[in-house]
């Protein structure tokens, strides 16, 4: 069989294309690196966000649009995202004890909690069906069933925390495990671990029932990350056509027991049970609970917010800890930017959790990435007022954004009154400013690495 004109016979141990076949005994094969290509691939990474501002916003060629149709949230200041807003812009914060249960004990015993929400079985759903009502009803979209996507950032639900109390005590509660006593009273309480609460993907599901969506249901679970993850990888669907039509967002019912035990033994809460985010005085950051939720559309309508770039990345680094010099955040804003077609933005809505490393990392990355265009924008965090929701909190960084962007109201960092000069960004103090705002860039960093950055912007 005649070969192409340029085409080389394979030879054991030479190189071809980018990767060298090898082979070694027992006939297994495997590939290396010419050394001509090894200086190649030690600078692709560093292109990756040249080659989409290429391809996407800077080329020839432009990536299918994503609007911003509606937006929905319920939070520890309101039932619903207009009086969120404006409780929000007045720089109040909704942080105090917690009432919902004894906290007597607990490393920390401040959370953002919804006073007076009453609901039966998994407050994650009921809080997630809040938001998404009001989401879809401003959004006014009409969507085949099977071109109509969920995407949620959640995380697992929980057991009543009298059944996971009563577990610890099936097997005598003392030095010895009693075994049988445990089989008879554990068998009791096994009811209780439902699949419809434990489960992440739980929510999700019950959402794409309620809207008949007979297109993707994806459940998101990056901790901090999984809300702004969710919105990333729903704009992606419909860029990819993969959908026409994403309600998507996050949900965070983490005002309770195991969560400020956990995060409690890790030394993550505040102490003063106080959320200051970029404040010298920041000690950890305080749970908080609610939901927001997205409707993203191929179609404008109305629209006068899109969202133009996404990126994700992971640190690699520490469970807890961010990189400390920001390379993987630096990755994932790069990587948003870069598919928007932008250098800089008007707004930062950061994560800015309020502990004392992530705060000064996400400072120093913001600083790199933005350069001196940082100077001229405003940047505030969210957790200050509303507390951290988790598995939600990305997305109601969005909401953030997405008022800016649509009406101008750039929201304050509650309780930030001494700013450290480790973060030494142009912060928004007291209450909210009204500016012109073209662009907004959202951040969430979680736990294990996981990055998400969202860029969104006025229509043109």
């Amino acid at each position: 069989m005649p070969r192409h004109r340029g085409a080389r016979r394979w030879r054991p141990g030479a190189c071809h294309g980018a990767g060298g076949r090898q082979t070694g005994r027992r006939g297994r094969t495997g590939f290396r690196l010419c050394p001509r290509d090894q200086s190649q691939a030690a600078g692709a990474a560093p292109r990756g966000a040249q080659y989409l501002a290429h391809r996407f916003g800077r080329g020839t060629m432009t990536q299918p649009r994503v609007f911003v149709r509606g937006v929905g949230a319920i939070t520890a200041l309101g039932a619903n995202w207009p009086a969120s807003l404006e409780a929000l812009a007045a720089g109040r914060s909704a942080i105090g004890q917690v009432a919902g249960f004894d906290v007597t004990g607990f490393p920390s015993t401040a959370g953002a909690e919804i006073d007076g929400f009453t609901h039966t079985g998994d407050r994650r759903l009921a809080l997630a069906r809040v938001a998404a009502r009001e989401a879809w009803q401003g959004a006014g979209v009409d969507v085949a069933p099977e071109r109509l996507g969920i995407f949620l950032g959640a995380e697992s639900g929980r057991a009543p925390f009298a059944t996971l109390h009563g577990l610890t005590r099936g097997a005598g509660g003392g030095a010895r495990f009693d075994h049988a006593q445990f089989g008879v009273k554990a068998a009791a309480l096994v009811a209780e671990f439902d699949a419809s609460i434990i489960s992440p993907a739980a929510v999700a599901s019950a959402l794409a029932l309620d809207y008949g969506a007979h297109g993707p249901a994806v459940t998101i679970s990056l901790a901090c990350a999984s809300g702004a993850s969710a919105i990333a990888e729903a704009a992606r669907a419909i860029r990819l056509g993969v959908c026409d039509v994403a309600l998507c967002g996050g949900v965070g019912a983490d005002v309770d027991p195991m969560m400020l035990a956990g995060f409690g033994r890790v030394g993550a809460l505040s102490a003063r049970g106080v959320s200051c985010p970029f404040d010298v005085r920041r000690d950890g950051f305080v749970v908080g609970e609610g939901a927001a939720m997205v409707v993203l559309s191929r179609e404008r309508g109305t629209a006068t917010v899109e969202l133009a770039g996404e990126g994700r990345s992971l640190d690699a680094h520490h469970l807890t800890a961010p990189d400390p010099q920001g390379g993987g955040a630096m990755r994932a804003m790069h990587t948003a930017l870069a598919a928007a077609g932008l250098d800089a933005v008007d707004y930062v809505q950061a994560h800015g959790t309020s502990t004392p490393l992530n705060d000064a990392v996400e400072a120093l990355a913001l600083r790199r990435v933005l350069g001196a265009s940082l100077d001229a924008a405003h940047v505030s965090s969210v957790k200050g007022a509303l507390g951290h929701w988790i598995a939600g909190a990305g997305a109601l960084g969005f909401l953030c954004a997405h008022a800016a962007l649509e009406q101008g109201i750039v929201l304050p960092t509650a309780n930030l009154a001494q700013p450290d000069p480790a973060c030494a960004i142009p912060h928004v103090l007291g209450s909210a400013i009204r500016s012109n705002i073209n662009a907004a860039l959202v951040n969430a960093f979680a736990f294990g690495g996981a990055n998400c950055s969202l860029v969104a912007r006025r229509c043109a």
